[in-house]
């Protein structure tokens, strides 16, 4: 049960449900063509040509309207906004072209299958041969359609997940298909609702494949869009109000058109503020341009979202890093061991690990810094220091705290907006359990 809880609770049960209900709607519309152009033939009959064309052109108007209709449900919302117009045409162009000559090779396929079973009317065993080759037919074209939706997103990754979502999906419709002919006892019910089944299952699997594989995501956790999620593709992602943002937080005019971007390198997303005046927060404290981590919780005007990142890997990572293990995750304040030159000897001390002592800091967002017994602990803007704090009130070598004899000592290294030990002013206090230090407009709390 638990091991399941972190995979339960990644998916977007959102996104599966309103992909799911696009493909069944695409599946239910394209079934109107298909019907007008196949109605009162049979698959034992000799067809014209004109009505096998009208037949594949019919089904890859099929294919079209549920690649269309899963592809304009992207931003898991009833709102006819123009950009889910324009994902709805590129998908469904996209789709159709590749059904066409999908939709041929499939019913090539499903001849010949039934003529190797020696396939007719009656014909004892022949049962299986039908069955088989509607499966191969609806697999192939739910690949197909798979990765026509992929393709019409600008991703190959995205072709690749669409393509094994629509093989799985076009395995589960081609299944129940005759099943459902054999309850309905009407060709005309069966095809109705085997093609809302495809597109359902198609829409489904689709999206089932891309939450199970995403890598990085936000969580609206307050706000106008409060538990909407949002996953993170491709190498930016911005963030704002304007419509065409691939993350549109609307209803707030405290957020500006293009409010802030993520970008990811790697395994590695940072994020950097667009708004001059607004700015963007992380874990309580402005920004310009941060490194995200698990966990850590965005702020644009009045809405409120977590940032979410897959920690197999970075599980692994930490292991390695014993140090930063010890500091809690954070987007805007980072530990950092410090590098000590070569002694008088000749020994270069910075491959030793730094003796780490009982006190630690927790800031405003609830992490915890530990500080240096054998050296003083530097807090600054500046990366070379052993806290890092990424907001432009701190001053690039802002503050240190030293063990001596003990005690801990605060000590302002100059900064221009102060250190503070709770409504004073200092440049150099003693530390006791519970103090609350400011640095600039960053709050942290001493224990020891």
């Amino acid at each position: 049960m638990n091991a399941l809880s972190p995979i339960s609770e990644a998916v977007d049960r959102r996104e599966l449900s309103f992909k799911a209900l696009a493909g069944l709607l695409g599946g239910a519309i394209g079934w109107i063509p298909v019907e007008i152009a196949t109605h009162g033939h049979s698959i034992t009959e000799q067809q014209s040509t004109a009505s096998i064309v009208a037949g594949i052109v019919s089904v890859a108007i099929v294919a079209g309207m549920i690649g269309g209709m899963i592809l304009a449900a992207q931003d898991n919302s009833l709102q006819l906004t123009s950009a889910a117009k324009r994902r709805f045409l590129i998908g469904f162009a996209v789709c159709l072209v590749l059904a066409l000559p999908e939709t041929y090779y499939s019913d090539l396929i499903f001849s010949k299958i039934l003529s190797a079973g020696g396939w007719r009317i009656g014909h004892q065993g022949s049962e299986l041969y039908l069955v088989a080759g509607r499966l191969i037919g609806w697999a192939f074209m739910g690949l197909m359609l798979g990765i026509g939706v992929g393709l019409a997103s600008l991703s190959l990754p995205n072709a690749l997940k669409g393509g094994l979502g629509g093989l799985v999906g076009g395995l589960v419709g081609g299944a129940g298909f005759d099943l459902i002919g054999r309850v309905s006892q009407s060709g005309l019910a069966s095809r109705l609702i085997g093609f809302c089944v495809i597109g359902l299952a198609i829409g489904f699997f689709i999206g089932l494949v891309h939450q199970l594989t995403k890598s990085a995501w936000l969580v609206v956790e307050a706000g106008r869009l409060k538990g909407r999620q949002f996953r993170l593709e491709g190498s930016a992602t911005t963030l704002g109000r304007a419509e065409e943002n691939p993350i549109g937080l609307f209803g707030d005019p405290g957020v500006q058109p293009r409010h802030a971007i993520i970008t990811r390198q790697g395994d590695t997303y940072s994020l950097k503020n667009l708004a001059v005046q607004a700015g963007t927060f992380v874990n309580g404290n402005r920004v310009e341009t941060v490194q995200l981590k698990d966990g850590d919780r965005l702020k644009i005007s009045n809405y409120e979202l977590t940032f979410h990142l897959r920690t197999d890997r970075r599980t692994a990572q930490a292991q390695l890093r014993p140090v930063q293990m010890a500091s809690p995750k954070s987007s805007d304040v980072s530990a950092q061991p410090e590098l000590a030159p070569a002694n008088s000897t000749g020994t270069d001390r910075r491959a030793a690990q730094p003796a780490i002592a009982n006190a630690y800091l927790v800031n405003a967002g609830g992490q915890r810094f530990p500080l240096r017994a054998d050296a003083p602990t530097r807090i600054g803007r500046a990366l070379d220091n052993d806290i890092v704090v990424s907001d432009a009130s701190v001053s690039r070598h802002h503050a240190s705290i030293e063990c001596r004899n003990g005690s801990y000592l605060l000590r302002d290294l100059g900064s221009q907006n102060g250190t503070w030990l709770g409504d004073r002013r200092v440049t150099e206090a003693s530390l006791a359990g519970g103090d609350t230090l400011r640095l600039g407009d960053a709050l942290f709390t001493f224990h020891a």
